[in-house]
């Protein structure tokens, strides 16, 4: 099942009427500036750390009460009927990885009439150039990562 913005607009909703902050990364974060460059397979969001520690079994129960079933608790990953993934993690990933401060490289973006909050393009760049990296990744991506961060690095 391919997401979409749209998905991404309903989680949202849900998780911040619960007071839960989201940050959306990922590919689907990357169309907010490149645009459907390809099928997106979930939606990838970074959260505040609690809400995959000890507030864990809330985010369950919020999930679970929109719809979602977990599909694989170690990677915090949801799939709801429709076949719409959401995977979670934490927002200090993005600070141990050198990647950017998650207080401060933060943008909301409108697309569609939808308000995104994701990262500056320069924190995708370090993003993605970091996980091209990863053995998992050139594995199972090749050099998609790498294009990823010509594409960002075109827009300037």
């Amino acid at each position: 099942m391919s997401v979409k913005l749209g998905d991404y607009k309903k989680v949202d909703g849900f998780l911040r009427v619960n007071n839960v902050d989201s940050i959306l990364y990922g590919s689907l974060g990357v169309s907010v500036y490149l645009g459907k460059f390809r099928d997106f397979d979930d939606i990838d969001l970074l959260v505040d750390d609690e809400f995959t520690g000890e507030k864990w079994s809330f985010l369950k129960e919020l999930m679970s009460s929109n719809g979602f079933e977990i599909s694989d608790e170690k990677e915090h990953e949801f799939v709801n009927p429709e076949g719409i993934k959401v995977a979670f993690a934490e927002k200090s990933v993005l600070i141990e990885d050198n990647i950017c401060d998650p207080k401060s490289d933060v943008v909301k973006i409108i697309v569609d009439g939808i308000d995104v909050n994701t990262l500056k393009p320069e924190c995708f760049i370090k993003a993605y150039t970091f996980s091209s990296t990863d053995g998992y990744r050139i594995e199972k991506r090749g050099n998609s990562d790498l294009n990823i961060v010509q594409k960002l690095r075109d827009l300037k």
